[in-house]
């Protein structure tokens, strides 16, 4: 593990959450150019070194070669990310210190993937303002995005690989946790939200303490119930529900979402909906382009 600058805390944290996820290790990185794309890429090698070797010795060695544990959950955090990845392929800054990036790799077995990410962002939101007002100001808006007081705080990446007859997903979220320094301001514009307005005592260490536990358990339990189970809880922070919007094109008014996660939409009287993946959604408002 590289050497950081800041007080993670990783060894009580992996004792709180190995339970969750056994096998768990806890990584600390001082930089990296993103997480999602560390752990997809252990993956994938790993899969490589395996068929060079061939099928009979990789059973050996527990189906993926030469470093099983990358096979094994993994929460991976970077102080400094230098080339962060948001949805369609969006740049997320992070400077060590004023945001926190990690993302959480771990077999996970689906039947139906829709609606995680929506499942994921309620989780930390809830974590990060357990007792909210009305409206909370923590609010999320589809697909992937959490917002605070109305402008941008953070974003969520979902990305999966096949490995042999199992399925990695690598979960990376990305949240600002104060404005970064002077002289970055084309990085982290005035229309972002930052954690440190809603409590000044936030460090990255600490968020990364509030949410890993909900994140984990939202995870792991999405199986159980699917979206469904999350679908109220979503909608009492839903960012969209009743706001002029513009979707692949189209303008409508949000309604809310479905027990398949998809975004509802009314458009001229019609009540359509919209698949995640397919479209980039715009507020019709003021909002700073996507970070």
């Amino acid at each position: 593990m590289a050497a950081n600058h800041q007080n993670w805390g990783a060894e009580s944290l992996w004792q709180d959450l190995e339970p969750l996820l056994p096998g768990l290790s806890i990584e600390v990185l001082a930089r990296a150019d993103s997480t999602n794309s560390v752990l997809l890429e252990r993956v994938r090698s790993e899969q490589h070194s395996a068929g060079e070797r061939g099928q009979e010795r990789a059973g050996e060695r527990g189906g993926f070669g030469r470093r099983a544990h990358d096979m094994q959950p993994c929460l991976l955090v970077a102080e400094h990310q230098t080339a962060g990845r948001g949805r369609m392929g969006r740049i997320w800054h992070a400077e060590a210190g004023a945001s926190l990036t990690f993302s959480l790799a771990l077999p996970l077995a689906l039947a139906d993937w829709a609606g995680l990410s929506l499942a994921v962002g309620c989780a930390m939101a809830e974590a990060l303002e357990p007792a909210p007002a009305r409206p909370p100001r923590l609010q999320l808006k589809w697909p992937n995005d959490l917002w605070l007081d109305g402008r941008k705080l953070g974003g969520i990446l979902i990305e999966t690989v096949s490995a042999g007859d199992q399925r990695i997903a690598v979960i990376g979220v990305g949240l600002n946790i104060r404005p970064q320094k002077p002289g970055n301001e084309s990085q982290f514009m005035s229309g972002y939200a930052s954690l440190d307005e809603l409590d000044t005592t936030l460090t990255a260490p600490e968020v990364l303490r509030r949410v890993a536990r909900p994140l984990i358990l939202a995870v792991t339990g999405f199986g159980q119930g699917g979206f469904g189970a999350w679908q109220q809880r979503y909608e009492a922070r839903d960012l969209l529900r009743g706001r002029p919007l513009m979707a692949a094109g189209i303008e409508g008014v949000g309604a809310g979402v479905t027990v398949q996660g998809e975004l509802l939409m009314d458009v001229q009287g019609q009540r359509q909906t919209v698949s995640a993946g397919e479209v980039s959604v715009r507020l019709q408002v003021s909002e700073p382009p996507a970070c």
